[in-house]
């Protein structure tokens, strides 16, 4: 009994690292979020998104953060904007905050930028600041952008077209007023 007690009692192991670039071969799930809306994406399309992260993130500088976030602000600010998530299958920390999630704010004029962590779901605390050394998000901004219109475009083809009815109410309400006057005029 005791020796299952020992081996029920052991903390789960978390994988530390000290840059955010480090952690990111451990996602397993990218998402590109548009106002609220996730964008599905093929697997194709998830494996160029993870090698344009890992671009955006090279060189980068992992640093302290003075950004705090609560679940209530996040899920506001998901709603309008373009933001990456990337997912895990396990706990991960940075700099001694922990996640499962990350999702930042695309923008392509940032020259650094926020990782919002969550946990099971949860959005809030600290977040971890990623300083990209004298470059900017334009390229990975402009990458994210075709997917999504990609997708988007895919989505709209390959939804069946609703068939648009001959006339609207207005010009059948007006068809009959002419007709109506045509008629008082020819008695």
């Amino acid at each position: 009994m005791k020796f299952l007690f020992f081996f029920m009692g052991v903390p789960l192991m978390i994988m530390s690292f000290f840059e955010a670039i480090d952690v990111l071969p451990y996602a397993t799930q990218a998402n590109i979020i548009v106002d609220g809306n996730a964008i599905e994406i093929s697997e194709e399309q998830q494996d160029q998104l993870f090698v344009s992260i890992q671009n955006l993130f090279e060189n980068s500088k992992t640093m302290p953060a003075f950004g705090v976030t609560t679940p209530e602000m996040f899920e506001e600010e998901l709603k309008s904007g373009t933001f990456v998530s990337m997912k895990f299958d396990s706990l991960f920390e940075v700099n001694g905050l922990p996640f499962d999630e990350l999702v930042f704010r695309v923008d392509r004029d940032y020259h650094a930028f926020n990782l919002v962590r969550g946990v099971d779901g949860v959005f809030g605390g600290r977040c971890i600041y990623i300083d990209l050394d004298e470059k900017d998000m334009s390229e990975f901004d402009n990458f994210v952008k075709t997917l999504v219109t990609e997708q988007t475009s895919n989505l709209s083809q390959s939804q069946p077209q609703k068939e648009e009815p001959a006339q609207d109410l207005e010009s059948l309400e007006s068809e009959e007023n002419s007709k109506d006057a045509q008629e008082q005029n020819n008695v």
